[in-house]
């Protein structure tokens, strides 16, 4: 690799290096949540990893952990350095694998000769072979070194060469902004609440303003560039491009898929049809794909972090995992799909269970979904089995009551949730309890917490 190529690359990912006042973090939003949980790692030996789809936030994740690095911690600025392995200028030289990395730190160590521990950060790692085997063995020589790895796809610590880190690493999910981040996005002052019902209280004055921000994240998503994007046309546009390079770096080219039209139209599909329940069989009919290559394609598109399923379920695991029960499939980002599958208006309903999913996943391994002459949207265990229904409305419908009284019957629970756009309240039924709680409530507690 020339090196010109090299001070040049490493010159532009690290501004910081002569002038902190230029550092890549300024001027970003950020993410508290997920800074505040840094914090309490990086005095472990552990290599750290973001995960997540692409664009959800983890390079200038990276970029604010390096300012506060600096700016906080008083690391010397040539101590923290950045490389993003994805720059077009990288791309010629990726097929070196791992002595990729070993000529770029070398060069790193040789001219700028940092005294102490060093920070690298590793942005969108995934395409480069062998990475963890270097890693690895920078770590047996016990050098002085911090790694942070970001990558997009589960194939980053899924994969057999990552098994030389296992236990070595500490893995951090990375999402587009929750609903409480996108207030704060939007400058709406959040008043402090340890329980839904201080929240409730303490914001309950600004109520319409707080809905009329909900009803915008149910329709345009978390992604910060479309969330910070103020024309219809340039969100329409981003989302269109985050979908298709998703797909094509992540699930065509890592695969080895030939016929990007099969997997093009069965994610559309998943998109134009999230929340609803559907089997291996009804996805591969129009499509004419056959039952195990939707399950590939399937598991291609988990991987790549752009949609996640729930399962049915019970207490027995072979119910669990019959592959004979439907499953309901949710997507990463509701703007992912309101922006790519032509829609006259979002159904609010589905956009609404998409985010609670979603809000679930980030606490939860496991989400599932029960049917019985009712069905509820999610069953989780936490450990405890929780039950939700999610109706975004002001008035329950009463199908989602009885769901509830359904399932608590059934699994012996006295206690159930039902997600409303506005609706707080108590309800009783003998001594079960329902309690019913704005979305809006819900969403700020969970993303405080």
């Amino acid at each position: 690799m020339d090196t010109q190529v090299i001070e040049k690359l490493i010159n532009d990912w690290n501004p910081h290096f002569t002038d902190i006042h230029r550092g890549n973090w300024k001027h970003t939003i950020t993410r508290g949540k997920y800074l505040e949980s840094l914090k309490k790692l990086i005095d472990l030996r552990h290599a750290i990893i973001f995960t997540g789809v692409r664009r959800s936030g983890k390079s200038t994740l990276m970029q604010q952990l390096a300012g506060w690095l600096i700016e906080d911690q008083k690391v010397p600025p040539q101590n923290v350095v950045y490389l993003f392995l994805e720059d077009i200028l990288v791309a010629p030289y990726l097929k070196f694998g791992a002595d990729l990395l070993e000529t770029l730190y070398s060069y790193y160590m040789e001219h700028y000769n940092p005294s102490g521990k060093v920070y690298l950060l590793l942005d969108e790692i995934q395409g480069l072979k062998g990475f963890n085997r270097w890693i690895a063995s920078k770590y047996e020589r016990k050098e002085n070194i911090k790694f942070v790895l970001s990558g997009s796809r589960k194939s980053l610590i899924e994969s057999e060469a990552a098994t030389v880190l296992t236990g070595r690493n500490v893995q951090i999910d990375v999402y587009p902004f929750s609903f409480y981040e996108y207030l704060l996005v939007k400058k709406v002052d959040i008043k402090e609440g340890e329980s839904v019902q201080s929240i409730w209280e303490a914001n309950s004055y600004q109520q319409i303003p707080i809905l009329h921000h909900l009803g915008n994240y149910l329709r345009e998503g978390g992604y910060p560039e479309i969330v910070l994007s103020e024309s219809e046309e340039q969100k329409k546009a981003i989302a269109s491009g985050y979908y298709h390079d998703t797909v094509t770096r992540d699930i065509l080219l890592p695969n080895q898929i030939r016929n990007a039209r099969d997997i093009e139209l069965l994610g559309l599909q998943i998109l134009a049809d999230f929340t609803k329940t559907s089997t291996y069989n009804r996805l591969s009919k129009p499509n004419k794909l056959s039952i195990d290559t939707v399950k590939n394609y399937l598991d291609y598109f988990t991987r790549a972090y752009l949609f996640f399923e729930s399962t049915y379920f019970s207490y027995k695991t072979k119910e669990t995992q019959d592959i004979q029960k439907p499953r309901k499939w949710y997507v990463i980002d509701n703007g992912l799909r309101n922006f790519n599958v032509p829609v006259i208006r979002p159904d609010l309903g589905q956009c609404a269970e998409n985010v609670v999913y979603m809000e679930l996943k980030k606490n939860y391994g496991a989400i599932y979904y029960w049917k019985g002459k009712q069905e509820i949207d999610f069953a989780v265990l936490n450990p405890k089995l929780e039950l939700y229904n999610v109706s975004y409305s002001d008035t329950p419908p009463e199908r989602e009551i009885s769901g509830l009284l359904e399932a608590m019957n059934e699994f012996e629970q006295d206690h159930g949730i039902l997600l409303t756009k506005n609706y707080f309240s108590k309800q009783k039924n003998g001594k079960k309890t329902i309690d019913c709680i704005p979305l809006w409530v819900w969403l700020i507690k969970n993303g405080k917490e």
